[in-house]
């Protein structure tokens, strides 16, 4: 919003209601990336970012750039993510500043198919929970994101699970003081 406005009651409430529409907007663009994520249409996923956008998901690495951002999504998650799994986001906390905002997100993870030794298994009720730490820039009237950080950290946490596959232990096994 740029416009001039001689009465600053006027203008006051104008700045607010462009914010409330903003966290609006803000939420419709990162939960139809979610989807999208869900759905593995990595184009669409790639169009919520900026060009110049930084990408930094777990253990996948920071990725600048709407292509190279694309490009780990379609070469580095479409081989290893077969599931059909649920996805649910909470807890937004936006704040929109003129052109820019930031967010953290709570993110759940419903998972329903594991790979076993004899195939895909259909289990109910294992989860996950993640955060998102995004920034936000409206272009040409258009939200996108400018930068996003994403780690699971529960049940078990993302450098927790890294150290178990550097060691080749079992992730999730009965811990001392555990019930």
């Amino acid at each position: 919003m740029n416009e001039v406005v001689a009465d600053p009651i006027a203008a006051e409430l104008l700045a607010r209601i462009d914010r409330l529409e903003s966290v609006q907007e803000i939420t419709k663009l990162h939960n139809d990336y979610v989807r999208n994520l869900a759905a593995r249409r990595w184009d669409a996923v790639a169009e919520a970012y900026t060009d110049d956008a930084i990408c930094d998901i777990r253990l996948h690495g920071v990725h600048q750039g709407r292509k190279a951002i694309r490009d780990m999504f379609s070469e580095e998650l479409l081989p290893v993510v077969h599931s059909n799994d649920g996805y649910i986001l909470s807890s937004p906390n936006i704040t929109v500043t003129g052109e820019t905002a930031h967010a953290i997100w709570t993110w759940h993870r419903l998972q329903a198919d594991f790979k076993t030794s004899l195939g895909w298994m259909r289990v109910w009720g294992p989860w996950s929970e993640g955060r998102y730490d995004a920034e936000y820039r409206r272009e040409d009237g258009v939200w996108k994101i400018s930068k996003l950080w994403f780690r699971v950290h529960a049940p078990d946490h993302d450098d927790d699970l890294a150290a178990a596959a550097a060691e080749n232990a079992i992730v999730g096994a009965m811990r001392a003081g555990t019930p």
